[in-house]
């Protein structure tokens, strides 16, 4: 669960530096994926839920290596102009990054048996819930009234941080360790 947790982190929170044309991600997405691929195959006794995990997350890493790639080199940037383009990317990535944490969630409800606090998970399906909902608003309001689009966007990293406690709370579930 470990590498669940750590890759989360790295999918939820974006931090780049930009030079001229190039974007470094200091937190790659791909790897996240990754992270949470490599993470998912150590619970597939448990759950074979986490088998869908890791395979669509072996698939996003993919997906995101190419964006890092473009990054690196500058293609992001001369992108950016496709403001349309942009927007319709931009709301299928973020249908496929909530289909993964949706997958995730689901995951750790078959764990509910096996669990100290069974209440967690599902304390992790309301918040997977309130986090969809603000991060689609965020993506798709961004275009017609970016105001509300910031104000969905502040309220989706403060349920993508509570979701990575309450995920570390169940990391750390004395009967899954």
């Amino acid at each position: 669960m470990k590498r669940i947790l750590i890759g989360l982190i790295f999918i939820f929170f974006n931090f780049n530096i930009t030079l001229d044309s190039t974007i470094l991600p200091l937190l790659p997405d791909f790897v996240g994926y990754l992270l949470i691929s490599e993470g998912a195959k150590e619970w597939i006794d448990a759950s074979v839920k986490f088998d869908n995990v890791s395979a669509f997350s072996r698939l996003l890493s993919v997906i995101f290596a190419v964006f890092f790639v473009m990054d690196i080199f500058g293609i992001s940037a001369a992108m950016a102009q496709m403001t349309l383009f942009n927007w319709a990317v931009g709301v299928v990535i973020m249908i496929i990054e909530l289909y993964l944490l949706y997958l995730l969630t689901l995951a750790v409800l078959d764990l509910k048996p096996r669990m100290a606090y069974p209440s967690e998970a599902d304390r992790l399906y309301q918040i997977f819930k309130y986090h969809a909902i603000s991060a689609a608003a965020a993506t798709l309001l961004i275009v017609i009234v970016p105001l509300l689009a910031l104000v969905a966007m502040i309220i989706s990293v403060f349920f993508a941080i509570l979701y990575i406690y309450i995920f570390n709370r169940i990391k750390n579930d004395p009967q899954l360790i």
